[in-house]
């Protein structure tokens, strides 16, 4: 599920994988998209793609700042997925 969350965060910013989820900061991702202007367009490109995925019930956003990474923001969604244990 987080492959297919990690493409269509890529897809709706409007720019490859590899560059949403290079390690560069949010704010980074925000100027290279065609797509994006402010960081409300960010949350919804997380928003969307957690839809897409099917997910978007299960899990809240996260509370992250632009200082953040794309993939630090999937790791926290994948908390939220795995099972949990008894």
């Amino acid at each position: 599920m987080l492959a297919d969350l990690r493409s269509n965060v890529a897809r709706r910013l409007g720019l490859p994988e590899e560059e949403v989820f290079a390690g560069q900061p949010l704010s980074a991702v925000l100027v290279a998209s065609p797509t994006a202007i402010n960081s409300i367009d960010l949350l919804d490109a997380f928003a969307g793609a957690l839809a897409d995925a099917g997910a978007d019930d299960d899990v809240e956003l996260p509370t992250m700042t632009l200082d953040h990474t794309a993939e630090d923001v999937v790791a926290a969604l994948g908390r939220q997925l795995a099972p949990t244990s008894p």
